[in-house]
């Protein structure tokens, strides 16, 4: 396990009163190193990033130098830095770079960089006994790297040759099966403390906080030389009032809505793919054609938010400044730990379904604002066709005639749900999906939409589905000043630029749901 010893000049007079020590965990650190350890009033343990890859060697090692610097007045931080540039490994394997596959990434960080990360904490850290700190730096492929440090000469450059030659072979997949444990691309933290520490200030411009990532998987989202963090094992939901939840932002709508089964309670928005974290509702508009609420951010009541830039925790109750000030905004640094959302009891729906022949603007909109239904949506499968589905969800029997529903949501809604629990299946629908379509959501005000429909049928869309979104009031919102309409629109990939070239046409702003773009 490679790591960094870098001494400074504290660490040289370390003993009490303000000394400095930074202490690898690998080699094993001495009695000795410890000892000016417990002397010291900072201490740097340094680790490895392979402490985020579930390799229980560095777990260990990192706790066992911990257990030994238990009872010290000093305060401990534990840095754990990405592959090191300028280790003898890599300029010793440099010249074997293309046996590398490509796909093959870590994080790697200077001696520089680490080393400011260290002095920072040691100089402005807030105060506590222990914490831990990543320095991952710009995730990378390995293969460049190597290539970077290989050595000049005939002898390098006759390796080079040779493993180009057994590359050929396939033997780099042997390469890939070594290196597989020291590669990384997406990092799965299994705590709070643990996010926290990736989104350092040290390393919070290296790194993209995700949830359950459709960004990249459905959506075809790039983070160039950026490592993905994803929230997916902060998955906790409980009850923390009669009407309310509490749960880690890496919980998914499905996850919080099977533990409220156990209450027979439901959430007030329920949208139509329940594969998404409910942590990406306080960044994102999710919404599911709801009555009481528009969308999911609409039933936060409160949020504990992590800011890398001031490095400091920050709870916020919906009424509250703060809150507002990062909803929405996908300019913030902020990263979401934890929220509270306000449920409801459990109802059960009914489903009434009207054809609506060559509808105009002012009937969609007459239907999607219906204020008997609990939720209203409308479809159409082909913008070219003539008709249009109104599909309205009725919490009693009296206004509709189809079987009861658990959810209000459609067949599609419920297939996918069924593709997402099976991997194949859902590796196999997203790969088609980011590959041949290309997916649109967009917020119409009323005089906008009686545009947009007016010329809809002109257009390559092969998907609409329309739903009713009320302003909000949230400072960053796209509907913070007026009511809109949600078109949600799908076209193969090759029509982009033709509706692209419509949009710019015909509209002086287009305001888009960031969290439903491809790229």
């Amino acid at each position: 396990m490679a790591s960094l010893c870098l001494p400074t000049p504290a660490e040289a007079a370390a003993g009490p009163g303000g000394a400095d020590v930074v202490v690898p965990v690998t080699p094993r650190p001495t009695d000795a190193q410890l000892d000016r350890a417990r002397a010291a009033d900072f201490v740097a343990v340094v680790s490895s990033y392979r402490a985020h890859l579930d390799d229980q060697a560095a777990v260990a090692a990192e706790r066992d130098v911990l257990d030994r610097l238990k009872g010290t007045a000093a305060r401990v931080v534990v840095f754990r830095p990405g592959v090191v540039l300028g280790s003898a490994a890599l300029r010793r394997f440099g010249a074997c770079y293309p046996l590398v596959p490509r796909r093959l990434r870590a994080g790697f960080v200077s001696e520089a960089e680490l080393s400011a990360a260290i002095e920072r904490e040691r100089a402005d850290g807030p105060p506590g006994r222990r914490r831990a700190v990543s320095v991952l730096g710009p995730n990378r492929p390995w293969r460049d790297v190597l290539a970077e440090h290989a050595p000049r000469g005939v002898l390098s450059a006759c390796v080079t040759a040779a493993c180009r030659l057994l590359s050929w072979l396939l033997l780099g997949q042997l390469v890939a099966l070594a290196l597989r444990r020291r590669s990384f691309d997406t990092l799965r933290p299994r705590s709070l403390h643990e996010l926290r520490a990736l989104c350092h200030p040290a390393n919070a411009r290296h790194v993209k906080v995700v949830g359950y990532n459709h960004g990249v998987n459905h959506f075809g989202h790039h983070y160039p030389a950026r490592t993905v963090v994803s929230t997916v094992r902060l998955n906790r939901v409980r009850k923390s009032a009669a009407d309310r939840i509490r749960a880690d932002a890496g919980a998914t709508v499905r996850q919080a809505l099977d533990a409220l089964a156990a209450t027979d309670q439901t959430l007030y928005v329920v949208p139509n793919f329940s594969y998404v974290c409910l942590g990406t509702a306080y960044y994102v508009p999710i919404h599911g054609s709801a009555a009481d609420f528009s969308c999911l951010a609409e039933t936060i009541t409160k949020v504990l938010l992590y800011d890398p830039a001031a490095d400091r925790l920050v709870a916020a109750a919906s009424d509250e400044p703060a809150f507002g000030e990062h909803v929405y905004n996908l300019r913030s640094g902020a990263v979401l730990l934890r929220l509270e959302v306000r449920v409801k009891p459990r109802s059960r729906y009914f489903m009434n379904r009207e054809e609506l022949t060559t509808p105009d603007a002012a009937t969609i909109l007459a239907a999607l604002t219906d204020p008997k239904p609990t939720n209203v949506e409308v479809r159409k499968p082909n913008a070219a066709g003539e008709t249009a589905t109104v599909a309205r969800f009725y919490s009693d029997a009296g206004g509709a005639q189809a079987p009861v529903l658990e959810l209000p949501r459609d067949a599609i809604g419920r297939l996918w749900d069924r593709l997402e629990e099976n991997p194949v299946t859902a590796y196999l629908m997203h790969t088609l999906t980011r590959k041949l379509a290309w997916h649109v959501e967009l917020f119409f005000t009323a005089d906008e939409f009686a545009r947009f429909w007016a010329d809809h049928r002109a257009l390559p869309l092969k998907k609409i589905q329309l739903r009713f979104i009320r302003r909000d009031g949230f400072p960053h919102s796209p509907f913070r000043d007026h009511d809109c309409v949600s078109a949600d629109m799908f076209m193969l990939r090759r029509s982009r630029a033709a509706f692209e070239e419509y949009l710019a046409r015909a509209f002086a702003v287009v305001r888009s749901n960031p969290g439903k773009h491809s790229t």
